[in-house]
């Protein structure tokens, strides 16, 4: 079933690239968009406009074979790994329940392999602007349904999951009442948040590994209480003895230069006041020091690999909550 949808993809992209302005109700594969790379988050929730810099990105977009008229969607937002094989399971899981998904890449059209081993190679900002111009994207496509378009993100992507649904970080960008309808962050970091009681309150699902020794697990677990608070809809589920990249294609080894900033504990950034908190301490931070800051506490030397037990898991549960927000019980596909 992979290898078919991934030869369809692939035939598609030598047919076209297409452009946002192009979409055609058959339009998949490689899909070329519009995006920017802001400098820093604070550009980008202060529309510090001379400070993005424009970006053309591109993503991987599958429909399901389905007969709906309007499809419910999923963009994947990818980790410090960039877009790795293990992404094909997750196009299947959703294609394979009658979602579209769109695969987006961050890092390569930005000249940049991966950022494990240092993540300011690509702004933060950059991951959330690709993630936001990518649900205007699809909310255009003639097969999408623009109120059924969720997100999930895997580790580094899984923060961008987190704070998509963060309102003044999405009116920045999105200036319309478009949102995700769900927010799905995997093994997340969970180490730096920007926070605002201003929340869409779209559902939230956290998924995290209980032997997580990278982002871990306790931080976006807390987060998840305090989405919740804020009238989220969100809950945590915890894979016992899953290490971070759970559906890795490969087996847990030890990645020995990868940058560790849970040992920093909680950095909040405010986003309203832009005030920054260790919430460890209770020290604010001046932001003219939180890289000085950072440096000191940051530490290498992280497990990543495949827990098959956590990732069949994790899939189900992904299932089954898309499934539950996206389709009325009348009109979900059967399970295959």
């Amino acid at each position: 079933m992979l290898i078919v949808r991934l030869l369809i993809a692939a035939l598609t992209c030598i047919i076209w690239p297409a452009h946002a302005l192009d979409l055609q109700r058959d339009t998949q594969g490689r899909v070329e968009f519009d995006s920017f790379t802001p400098k820093t988050m604070f550009d980008l929730v202060r529309e510090r406009r001379s400070n993005w810099a424009p970006q053309r990105v591109w993503g991987d977009l599958s429909l399901p074979s389905s007969a709906e008229d309007k499809l419910p969607a999923m963009v994947l937002m990818h980790g410090s790994g960039g877009v790795e094989r293990s992404m094909g399971q997750w196009v299947d899981a959703f294609n394979d329940i009658g979602v579209a998904t769109f695969v987006v890449h961050v890092f390569e059209p930005r000249g940049v392999k991966r950022t494990a081993e240092n993540q300011r190679l690509v702004p933060a900002a950059a991951d959330l602007m690709d993630a936001f111009q990518a649900l205007k994207l699809l909310a255009a496509h003639p097969r999408v349904d623009p109120s059924r378009i969720g997100i999930m993100g895997f580790s580094r992507g899984g923060s961008v999951a987190f704070q998509a649904a963060v309102e003044p970080l999405r009116r920045a960008v999105i200036k319309s009442d478009l949102k995700f309808a769900l927010h799905i962050p995997m093994y997340a970091g969970c180490s730096q948040i920007y926070w605002s009681e201003q929340l869409t309150k779209a559902p939230l699902l956290n998924l995290v590994g209980e032997d997580d020794d990278y982002t871990t697990a306790a931080p976006c677990e807390r987060l998840t209480e305090k989405y919740a608070a804020a009238g989220t809809p969100a809950r945590s589920i915890r894979y016992a003895g899953a290490h971070h990249s759970w559906d890795g294609m490969y087996k847990v080894f030890y990645l020995a230069d990868a940058t560790r900033g849970a040992s920093c504990g909680v950095i909040r950034w405010d986003v309203e006041s832009w005030t920054i908190t260790s919430e460890r301490s209770g020290e604010v931070i001046p932001a003219s020091q939180i890289l000085e800051f950072l440096d000191r506490c940051t530490e290498r030397g992280v497990h990543v690999g495949r827990n098959e037990r956590a990732f069949r898991q994790s899939r189900s549960d992904a299932q089954e909550f898309v499934r539950g927000i996206v389709f009325s019980d009348s009109s979900a596909p059967a399970r295959r």
